[in-house]
């Protein structure tokens, strides 16, 4: 019986060939780009927005149970508001990952650039009510649509996961056999590890000083990761 030519490897719904776009934003200089956005977020959300995070939704879960033990409800429902917009904003980033395909990198990273920009408009007086739940769906937008750097699993909106991933390939550099693989991946997590980490420095030091227009200075890395997704792009056969 002759050989039939084989059948090339099912694709995955979030790599299309070419998947140009979701190649150059999971480079390594996209995820430090963005682990220095997600750090400085949750920084000067919680520092000038009531406490609470626009991104850890372990952290709001914790403090939210506290609340309601103490039977302190005002201070649930500052707890509560950003973990319903943060399952929104997944919501609508796999929405426009599904109907946008080749585009949907670009065009989600215009919106939360755009997003971010409007909000650091918003008078001090503004609600923090209604002000971080917009920035929670921004955050949710970001962990669900770049979670892949080279070969690894992060994320640019909290360490936890990153620092498992990092310790792992520290582990497997113990073999011989996986010593280069390994300590690539442990030296790639930390570099994100120490960019959130950074990231959140800087959003402390700028949040008292520029208060909503932070958001200014939080959004120049995502402005270089669309510069460099367009320009991955444009370079893609």
């Amino acid at each position: 019986m002759p050989n039939q030519p084989s059948r090339p490897p099912a694709e995955s719904p979030n790599s299309e060939t070419p998947d140009a776009e979701h190649r150059a934003v999971g480079s390594f200089p996209s995820a430090i780009l963005l682990a220095l956005t997600g750090g400085s977020l949750d920084a000067f959300i919680y520092l000038n927005h009531g406490h609470v995070f626009a991104a850890a939704m372990t952290g709001n879960g914790v403090l939210l149970g506290v609340a309601i033990l103490h039977h302190d409800y005002a201070q649930a429902l500052r707890h509560l508001l950003p973990i319903f917009g943060f399952i929104t904003g997944i919501f609508f980033a796999n929405l426009l990952d599904k109907s946008l395909k080749h585009h949907a990198v670009t065009v989600g990273l215009a919106c939360e650039i755009s997003a971010l920009f409007i909000a650091s408009f918003l008078p001090g007086h503004f609600p923090d009510l209604a002000f971080v739940p917009i920035i929670a769906i921004v955050a949710a937008y970001q962990i669900t649509s770049f979670r892949q750097v080279d070969t690894y699993a992060y994320n640019s909106t909290f360490i936890t996961s990153n620092l498992r991933t990092a310790v792992d390939g520290l582990y497997d550099a113990l073999t011989p056999a996986k010593r280069k693989a390994g300590l690539r991946k442990f030296r790639e997590l930390s570099f994100i590890i120490l960019a959130f980490l950074g990231g959140a420095i800087a959003g402390a030091i700028l949040s008292p000083h520029l208060y909503n227009h932070t958001l200014w200075l939080i959004n120049l890395p995502l402005i270089a990761v669309l510069i460099l997704t367009l320009y991955g792009t444009h370079r893609a056969p």
